[in-house]
């Protein structure tokens, strides 16, 4: 089993790494419902095409009878190109306490979600393109290759559906859609990235947890207005039979994709205790040290007549209008450009708004700042009037300038993992025998040392320390929250393996010295990350073979 090493990037690192490496993963277009207007453009557009490398060769293939990507405008695209595709970033994936580190998990960044396609533009957007028809022959060309990648081709189809999808992303957001012939390159480099990065993942054997796929298809079937995933299921195979399935392997795709960059980029970034301290006593830090607010924040104007006034009329109109918003920004996972979107059908001027960041609270407007301060994490105020309009506040999340106060357990596992020496259902079979042993009152401890197959912990008798909130993959997370102290889990599984679990201990630790320190790493890694990602991905294409048709 591959137990990757990812004890040293801290979760708040994982959560900035996963906005990140999601605006550079193509197939993130389709099935990450999460990721930002700007992260959207970068990935279709600004991402530089890193197109010289050592092994790679571009060729012109005179008996192609394809035209060059840059060049072709085929029915195909324009039949895809209505399809308006969202992105998902609630991911989780995991490793598991090996050589001495614990199992860990990331937490998406927050980022403002995009507007989630409905079913039926899912599943249309899963459909293959119409073959390409020349106009120098009868004969229609069924397909062709445009790239090799390693051993593995990328097809014209392919490319065409990729471009769409990045077209009609754009449109929606209204922003400008580049030429084809700057369009099609980008998007071509993208896809054969994404290529080599799978190459890699199929060798590693590097795999998505089955709940992070099942959780990244809940969250897009529930922006959809879908209960279940057996509905949603349901809706994308009416419209093509194979739709939810091929989507359900695109997220799979894209969290293992996300995990190998992790992995990577854990391997690249250095940030030691005395970058951190220096960060501490550096001007910057101040910002720490105050409360900082995330809101989302959208303003309905008012629509002033020729002498620059707004109506009573129109101002009830608009407070109408600001008040079902901020009904609809009660929901948890509120996608915020789909109501604003809701909100100007039915309204004149434009609504403005969006994902305003973290602030600190005399930075934000003083006639705002009030109703900010007051919100718990989650609450939304009610409409605000400002000479401006009617304004509605989200406060998202806040951090900094508090006591930190957090959950911590003391737990114990026993781990059976399958290999080709144990095949998964002897596995199972093994966890089941040693769950009986402990209902007959062996000690947990000593069956641990004997049987665990977890390096990091047996010799311990599988002890893990004290664990917190986010530090265990999901499955062993939520079995250790309802596994009462001094009391063991039934097995459960994870992606390692078979587990059973014990709390020797709980308590609440005050961490807010070290909470200040995560929040300077993670400003550290902010900075770094992006240039370790660019860097790690010419890497890759300087050691792939990469030959494109022209």
């Amino acid at each position: 089993m591959n137990h990757a090493v990812m004890h040293n990037l801290p979760s708040f690192h994982r959560n900035t790494l996963s906005a990140l490496t999601s605006a550079l993963i193509y197939g993130a277009l389709l099935v990450m419902p999460t990721l930002s207007a700007q992260a959207v453009t970068a990935t279709a557009v600004t991402t530089k095409t890193n197109t010289t490398s050592s092994k790679t060769t571009v060729e012109s293939s005179k008996k192609s009878s394809t035209k060059p990507a840059a060049q072709t405008t085929s029915k195909s695209t324009k039949a895809v190109t209505a399809n308006k595709t969202t992105n998902a970033a609630k991911s989780v994936k995991a490793d598991t306490k090996a050589s001495g580190s614990k199992p860990t998990t990331q937490k998406t960044a927050k980022t403002v979600s995009q507007p989630a396609p409905v079913a039926s533009e899912v599943a249309n957007s899963l459909v293959e393109p119409a073959p390409v028809v020349t106009n120098s022959s009868q004969d229609q060309v069924i397909d062709g290759v445009i790239a090799i990648v390693n051993d593995t081709p990328i097809l014209r189809s392919q490319l065409d559906r990729a471009v769409a999808q990045a077209s009609a992303q754009l449109q929606a957001q209204n922003k400008p859609v580049p030429p084809a012939q700057q369009l099609y390159p980008q998007v071509l480099d993208q896809l054969i990235t994404k290529q080599i990065q799978l190459d890699i993942i199929k060798r590693q054997g590097l795999q998505a947890e089955e709940n992070a796929v099942n959780a990244a298809l809940t969250n897009l079937a529930q922006q959809n207005g879908v209960a279940s995933l057996a509905e949603f299921q349901q809706k994308l195979d009416a419209q093509r039979v194979g739709s939810y399935q091929a989507l359900r392997q695109k997220v799979s795709e894209d969290l293992a994709i996300q995990t190998l960059q992790q992995q990577q980029l854990a391997s690249r970034i250095k940030i030691s205790d005395q970058d951190v301290n220096n960060f501490l006593k550096s001007p910057e830090s101040n910002a720490l040290e105050k409360s900082q607010y995330r809101t989302l924040h959208i303003r309905v104007p008012f629509e002033a007549d020729a002498a620059g006034k707004a109506s009573d009329k129109q101002k009830k109109q608009a407070l109408t209008v600001a008040t079902q918003i901020a009904k609809n920004l009660q929901a948890e996972n509120a996608n915020i450009e789909q109501i604003m979107t809701d909100a100007q059908a039915n309204y004149n001027a434009q609504i403005q708004g969006g994902d305003m960041g973290y602030h600190v609270a005399a930075e934000l407007p003083t006639e705002l700042s009030k109703n900010i301060t007051a919100l718990e994490v989650g609450q939304v105020t009610n409409p605000i009037a400002t000479a401006e309009g009617y304004n509605v506040i989200k406060l998202v999340d806040k951090r900094g300038g508090q006591q930190k106060i957090i959950d911590q357990w003391h737990t114990r596992h026993i781990l059976i993992s399958p290999s080709t020496a144990l095949p998964a259902d002897m596995a199972k079979q093994q966890i089941d025998t040693i769950y009986e042993k402990l209902r007959q009152g062996e000690d947990f401890a000593t069956l641990a040392s004997t049987y665990s197959k977890d390096p990091g912990s047996a010799s311990n008798g599988g002890d893990l320390g004290w664990v917190s909130e986010g530090d265990m993959v999901p499955s062993f997370e939520a079995m250790m929250k309802k596994t009462s102290v001094n009391d063991y889990s039934v097995p459960f599984q994870s992606q390692f393996g078979w587990h059973i679990l014990k709390v020797d201990e709980k308590r609440q630790k005050d961490v807010s010295d070290v909470y200040r320190k995560n929040m300077a790493r993670e400003i550290l890694y902010q900075r770094m990350a992006p240039q370790a990602l660019d860097d790690w991905m010419q890497d890759l294409r300087a050691q792939a073979y990469v030959k494109i048709m022209q």
